[in-house]
């Protein structure tokens, strides 16, 4: 299964950072944390759907205490990742 980004998500993505780990710890924690997304949703598929009309044929995972919300293709050969955010930030029509 192939993984897209929404812009939003990636930017999201993009600004994982720590004051407590070097740049390259946090670039292998994101390594993970791609995997584990991965992961996650080839097991959970569709089993977890997004209780929101905004987001109507979207599923939720949480992974470190991150949100992510996505959906499929029609053929489930690739997964959008549509929204990604650390469950600490301020929330978007959760």
């Amino acid at each position: 299964m192939k993984l897209e980004w929404t812009e939003q998500a990636l930017e999201g993505f993009r600004n994982i950072r720590s004051r407590h780990y070097t740049q390259f710890e946090t670039v292998e924690y994101k390594k993970r944390l791609l995997k584990n997304i991965e992961e996650k949703v080839s097991l959970l598929g569709t089993s977890i759907p997004v209780k929101s009309d905004e987001w109507k044929g979207s599923y939720k995972i949480i992974i470190d205490k991150y949100i992510v919300y996505y959906s499929f293709s029609g053929k489930q050969d690739i997964c959008y990742i549509e929204y990604f955010k650390h469950s600490s930030q301020q929330k978007y029509n959760l």
